[in-house]
């Protein structure tokens, strides 16, 4: 099955900003919506949360809620650890930009106790469509939250596939969400799936930027990077007679490759 890559075209947006670090790890989103936010659920953030921080800076009356299983003490121990042991060779490469990385690296463990905090909370569950096995539902990370927070939602969310698994329960609650940037992978072995869920959120949300990932294979039957960063709005934001935007992807001044070393995927709708 192909994927149906029309219906990805994003509408107009003015204010777009770029957040979190440069290449893997930032996303592009409405400016704006970081102000209406009143929570922000981080799904899958590895090791790596500039993307909350950028939002705490900008919004301290947001509050933050992180999951990820992989993400401990003993992997922030070996990143540092590898991150120590790089820095000479991108000295010596004069590789600035892997080299910023490093330093970050170096400092991740206590970034992560400053962090994690009093306003960011950091779930060691995995996001899945069941409560087993050290998994979250949508639902019961919304069960950590006050009541009276339950609206007013920004979903970011990277969980290596199991998106397909866990989109139906997000559009449930559209409602209560304003925004959602959302990397699907491996989109050509669940084209079906892919294309059901675009149609099921289009309903409720506009797609206002896409990206592709490099670090993925480009589809030759369709030139579509076969994972891709994508942001939703709702619809309740947008004014109603919206118009498709005709700009090129990615964008110039807002967007980077993923990988540092490959060019970045033009996106053909």
């Amino acid at each position: 099955m192909l994927i149906n890559t029309k219906i990805l075209r994003p509408i107009n947006w003015k204010n777009l900003i770029r957040v979190g670090k440069d290449n893997d790890g930032g996303y592009v989103i409405p400016y704006e919506i970081i102000f209406k936010t009143d929570v922000l659920l981080s799904y899958g953030i590895n090791k790596d949360w500039s993307f909350e921080k950028y939002f705490l800076k900008n919004n301290s009356n947001v509050n933050i809620h992180c999951y990820d299983h992989t993400l401990n003490f003993f992997s922030l121990i070996l990143y540092t650890i590898k991150s120590i042991l790089l820095v000479p060779i991108y000295c010596i490469t004069l590789d600035s930009k892997r080299l910023k990385r490093c330093i970050y690296g170096i400092f991740i463990i206590p970034d992560y106790f400053i962090f994690f905090g009093k306003k960011a909370k950091h779930f060691k569950y995995r996001i899945w469509d069941t409560n087993e096995d050290n998994s979250k539902t949508i639902k019961s990370t919304l069960n950590e939250l006050p009541k009276a927070l339950r609206k007013n939602i920004f979903i970011k969310m990277d969980i290596e596939e199991a998106e397909y698994k866990v989109l139906d329960d997000i559009i449930d609650l559209s409602d209560f969400i304003g925004a959602i940037v959302v990397e699907f992978h491996a989109i050509d072995k669940f084209a079906e799936d892919f294309n059901k869920i675009i149609n099921k959120i289009l309903k409720h949300f506009n797609i206002v930027h896409v990206h592709g990932n490099n670090y993925s294979k480009l589809l030759t039957n369709q030139n579509f990077p076969s994972a891709i960063e994508i942001t939703f709005i709702n619809k309740s934001h947008c004014d109603k007679n919206v118009k498709l935007s005709i700009k090129k992807y990615p964008l110039e001044g807002l967007d980077q490759p993923n990988k540092i070393s490959r060019p970045d995927y033009d996106i053909v709708f």
